[in-house]
């Protein structure tokens, strides 16, 4: 499936009447629009549980949606902000984590954005994030914000592709 057609899929699960669909996965739950097109809403205890009324991540036929994360630590709860290259890793291992439990991986991530509450903290994280990344990188954009949840310093979220099973 082409990417226009797949987010074409997601534009059209905003329309459609969705009823909830049985799941083996009691970590997931799954939505069936029209029998055709499936969501299913990712959460995994690798990664911290959301802190609003959002998923941690949502798959929409062969696209998963990450939700962005913060360098909250899933065991602890505990924000990781001892510098900014400890709290952007500690975010992108919660990115990969729920990137897992999607069924997809780094190398599958098509897009990123990531939001900083200062601009001067860039080059750090960049260094960290792009540590994460073999080859080809996803696509991207850096905004500077005044304020994210909890006070962190830096939040990212990511789409990805999901491999056939």
């Amino acid at each position: 499936m082409h990417s226009a057609t797949g987010f074409a899929c997601v534009a059209a699960l905003m329309f459609m009447t969705c009823r909830q669909a049985p799941l083996h996965n009691s970590k997931a739950s799954t939505l069936v629009a029209n029998d055709t097109m499936v969501k299913t809403i990712i959460a995994t205890e690798k990664a911290p549980a959301p802190i609003g009324p959002y998923s941690q991540a949502v798959v929409a036929g062969n696209l998963v949606f990450v939700s962005g994360q913060v360098a909250k630590e899933a065991a602890t709860g505990k924000l990781i902000t001892d510098d900014i290259s400890s709290e952007t890793r500690q975010v992108m291992e919660n990115l990969k984590a729920i990137l897992e439990a999607a069924g997809s991986n780094m190398e599958q991530v098509v897009k990123t954005t990531i939001f900083l509450t200062d601009m001067s903290l860039f080059s750090a994280v960049n260094e960290v994030y792009g540590s994460y990344f073999k080859d080809h990188f996803p696509a991207r954009e850096t905004v500077a914000v005044k304020a994210l949840p909890l006070g962190a310093h830096v939040e990212i979220s990511m789409v990805a592709f999901k491999p056939s099973d």
